[in-house]
């Protein structure tokens, strides 16, 4: 199956978000995909070895996301107001040219095994609780 992608706008309360659907993903893959846009950076990861219990945060020009699995899919989610929809369409673009490499996969899982498990607090209340410009 390929991989598919729906963006899902962003309200008052929700953010911008693109659910992601394949038979064949990876989320820490697809961070590792992520990397290549420059300048972002991951900086924390939560998970358990071989199971969809998967979050993790990166942060790109300035803007503070999520990738996360709440059920079967893979969620990618701005944090934070305004809803940014030059930053999200590079990040959703990239994601769209994610294709499944084992090792890749494999590689990110060992990578990513090493970030704290949580982002600091301060920077996800910051995010959270913009309601400006970005």
């Amino acid at each position: 199956m390929a991989l598919t992608t729906q963006r899902l706008g962003a309200t008052d309360t929700e953010p911008l978000a693109l659910e992601v659907q394949s038979d064949f993903v990876s989320a820490s893959g697809l961070l590792l995909h992520l990397e290549a846009l420059p300048g972002l950076t991951v900086i924390a990861q939560k998970s358990w070895w071989m199971s969809d219990d998967f979050e993790a945060y990166f942060t790109y020009k300035g803007r503070l996301f999520v990738v996360n699995t709440p059920f079967v899919q893979l969620w990618v989610s701005l944090i934070g107001q305004p809803p940014d929809g030059e930053v999200f369409s590079e990040v959703e673009a990239q994601v769209r040219s994610y294709r499944m490499r084992p090792l890749r996969a494999w590689r990110a899982s060992w990578k990513y095994f090493w970030l704290p498990f949580s982002p600091p607090r301060g920077l996800v209340e910051e995010h959270e609780s913009r309601t400006g410009p970005g």
